[in-house]
């Protein structure tokens, strides 16, 4: 068995399933792993796999157009995940798909264990996406930038940041995952980018303006007016809001610092 070493992001397994089907090895004698997993198994051959965006590029392109555009989400998704079994699963749903007669039908597959695991994880990744983008709270710095700092379960950050992309087209934000270090940055006007979050000028990060300090107050008192107290739950609320998210949202924050 050749196990194919991959790094732990979507790039990195896409050029994984790249560099194990060129291999011409076979595919019942590959395996992928992430490099995010240390224990090494007895008797197989490992190669690190270099990550190569040209070759993550034609991968991706082959699953949108062979195998549809379901499948090409559930990928996506399903490489945010932390379950150390998606890279494997991922290229052994890309095999299938490419072997059947219409690639397409291949996430209706869901008797096969690999594709049933993909699809769990896209959930998975899904939830967690589309609950960010409720919980993101951005602030003004003095430098005109809207920042928002976040802490996901999952690293759904490039799934998130084209949602904020199409809402904020005239504005210059960056959502930092502070988990991962990274940072979705926009410039006004322009298209997204992944950086890495040490290019962040933390010098900036501590001093918002004057107008946001007065709307983070106005939030807070608003939040807190249109509570209830007799009928206050806190049970419910954390199954609606976990504490996870919390540190994160201005309404919840007892420092006036960034």
């Amino acid at each position: 068995m050749t196990i194919f070493w991959c790094e732990d992001s979507l790039d990195g397994i896409l050029t994984g399933i790249y560099d194990a089907w060129d291999s011409r090895l076979g595919h019942n004698q590959v395996k992928l792993k992430t490099d995010a997993q240390d224990t090494l198994e007895l008797f197989c051959d490992y190669r690190q796999v270099k990550t190569d965006a040209v070759k993550a590029e034609k991968v991706l392109r082959t699953i949108r157009d062979r195998l549809g555009e379901e499948a090409f989400e559930a990928v996506c998704y399903a490489a945010a995940c932390t379950d150390s079994r998606r890279a494997d699963a991922i290229y052994r749903v890309v095999v299938l798909g490419l072997h059947m007669k219409d690639g397409r039908r291949v996430m209706n597959c869901l008797q096969n264990p690999d594709v049933s695991l993909v699809m769990s994880l896209r959930i998975k990744a899904w939830h967690e996406a589309h609950r960010y983008m409720g919980f993101v709270r951005f602030e003004e710095l003095e430098n005109g930038v809207l920042y928002s700092a976040i802490e996901p379960a999952y690293a759904v950050l490039p799934l998130m940041a084209p949602h904020f992309a199409d809402r904020f087209r005239q504005e210059n934000w960056v959502i930092h995952d502070k988990h991962r270090g990274v940072m979705a940055v926009h410039p006004k006007g322009s298209l997204w980018v992944l950086a890495d979050a040490r290019e962040l000028n933390t010098d900036y990060l501590g001093h918002p303006t004057e107008r946001e300090q007065e709307f983070r107050e106005l939030w807070k008192s608003f939040c807190k007016s249109i509570a209830i107290e007799e009928r206050r739950n806190p049970r419910c609320q954390q199954g609606l809001l976990p504490l996870r998210f919390r540190g994160c949202m201005t309404e919840f924050r007892k420092d006036q610092s960034i």
